[in-house]
């Protein structure tokens, strides 16, 4: 009995949780689609009887796309970065043995635990004095900069479960220290990258403190900022509000829907296959 309970009652509490999980989201994109009369109605409807997509129109009205191509730009700038670096930190602290490497990860536990908020005006006082403050690259080094120490910590666990003996079989065949990386480590370790890409790709594509204050032009505004603006002193536009968060959160949907099976594999598995 207690089997059939657990059996039936299983994939309903699922079920249970996941709605009212994804309820806030489904809710958001079933209002973007409703007319600006229908969406303060009370009591609310749940779906329109009249959909419109004048919210998305304003949308591309106000230069949305300028800005989600910002987005898509220092995104993909900042994980090419954090995991073609990280993976070289990641494999010499695996597999060198060096003076420093205990302080070395020490600094990199350190550094994660530090909140980016408390960073920001040093930060900006730099890319000022440097000139790559209000620029693209800027942000791109910026994100970077904060996200490769995790990148670093989870590949290097990851490259530390990997069986050394196939390095040593590769160099024996003549292959030298850099190959022996891109030709076998890191085919290897494809599941850690995409847990580690997903972190960055995270990060860059939703954050709104550092790009905020480090930029203030409309030409380098990403698009997190750029929702921000539907929030007005005297009111909140919700439909373009609304609208703009639903294209902002199905990038982020789709890339994780798209590579969840390494996601997961790369969190919970450390061990080679075949």
């Amino acid at each position: 009995m207690r089997r059939i309970l657990e059996r039936a009652l299983g994939p309903l509490v699922s079920a249970a949780i996941a709605l009212a999980a994804l309820f806030p989201i489904l809710w958001g994109l079933l209002t973007s689609f409703k007319p600006k009369r229908e969406i303060l109605r009370f009591p609310p409807d749940l779906v329109s009887a009249q959909p419109t997509l004048e919210h998305y129109q304003r949308l591309l009205e106000e230069g949305a796309q300028r800005f989600m191509l910002n987005s898509v730009i220092v995104s993909a700038g900042a994980l090419a970065l954090c995991l073609s670096l990280g993976l070289l930190a990641a494999y010499a602290m695996a597999r060198g043995r060096f003076a420093g490497r205990s302080a070395i990860l020490v600094m990199l536990v350190a550094v994660m635990s530090i909140p980016i908020a408390s960073l920001l005006v040093p930060t900006f006082t730099l890319m000022t004095t440097i000139r790559l403050s209000d620029s693209l690259t800027g942000l791109v080094l910026l994100y970077a900069a904060y996200q490769i120490p995790i990148v670093v910590w989870m590949l290097m666990g990851f490259i530390e479960s990997l069986p050394v003996e196939l390095e040593q079989a590769a160099t024996v065949d003549g292959y030298s220290r850099l190959a022996v990386l891109w030709k076998i480590v890191a085919p290897l370790s494809r599941p850690a990258l995409v847990a580690a890409g997903l972190f960055v790709l995270t990060f860059a594509w939703n954050d709104f403190v550092v790009a905020v204050v480090m930029n203030s032009s409309p030409e380098t505004r990403t698009f997190p900022v750029a929702v921000y603006n539907f929030l007005g002193f005297f009111g909140r536009d919700w439909g373009p509000l609304l609208a703009a968060s639903m294209v902002s959160i199905i990038p982020i949907i789709v890339v994780f829907v798209r590579f969840q099976r390494h996601f997961v594999t790369g969190m919970t598995s450390g061990s080679v296959k075949g």
